[in-house]
């Protein structure tokens, strides 16, 4: 354990086992006490290849529900001008 005081632009530093520039999450546990950890990368990775689509198949229930977006969408906006 190490003790340090913070400086005028609040910077702590870290020991030298902390790369420079490391990832850190700051975790606050109460009023004085906050926990510092480096960030681990996530591990987990996925990659999703998806068809080229050029046109959309016609469906008028389809367009109905995105009509309906729309208008729920544009409900609180100021009306255009030009």
């Amino acid at each position: 354990m190490n003790a340090t005081v913070i400086d005028d632009r609040r910077r702590l530093v870290l020991p030298s086992e902390f790369a420079p520039k490391s990832a850190v999450t700051i975790q606050r546990i109460d009023e004085d006490t906050i926990l510092v950890k480096r960030a681990k990368p996530s591990k987990v990775r996925m990659v999703m290849l998806l068809p080229d689509v050029k046109t959309f198949p016609d469906d008028p229930a389809w367009e109905k529900v995105e009509h309906a977006f729309a208008q729920a969408s544009n409900k609180g906006l100021a009306p255009f001008e030009e």
